[in-house]
């Protein structure tokens, strides 16, 4: 099935009780949790607005012959997000991506050079350079 703007294929879905990942502020950030940075989307970040910032992104697969995503990363306002699947195959849940996590992969570079594509169609190259630099 191919994915067009006006017909949503993958839907978001923060998740009954989850409140993990957004905050007070009206940016993306990083609180202390327990297990290391929890992810902070911007307040303003509507349920409706995630579907549509999902829908714009590029799925990661683990094993190339894989039907379902891994992952979705996807940049919004120069912040780049990542969306594990709630329902595999038909719902997500994303928050802000670092890569400077202890036991994280990087990014593949393919998927930050379409990030950054994207950042700079959207006016935001700068935002998403000094995220790549301060969580890379």
């Amino acid at each position: 099935m191919k994915k067009t703007p006006t017909e949503p294929t993958w839907k978001y879905e923060r998740g009954e009780g989850r409140h993990k990942h957004r905050w007070k502020n009206d940016y993306a950030g990083f609180e202390p949790g327990d297990k290391g940075p929890v992810g902070k989307c911007p307040k303003s970040m509507t349920e409706d607005l995630a579907t549509k910032i999902l829908n714009q992104g590029v799925p990661y697969y683990d094993d190339p012959g894989d039907q379902i995503p891994a992952k979705i990363y996807t940049v919004y306002k120069g912040v780049i997000y990542e969306a594990a699947p709630t329902m595999p195959g038909i719902s997500w849940h994303g928050y802000p991506w670092r890569g400077d996590l202890k036991g994280r992969r990087p990014l593949p570079g393919k998927i930050i050079k379409w990030l950054r594509r994207q950042a700079e169609q959207a006016g935001h190259g700068n935002e998403f350079e000094q995220w790549l630099n301060n969580y890379t």
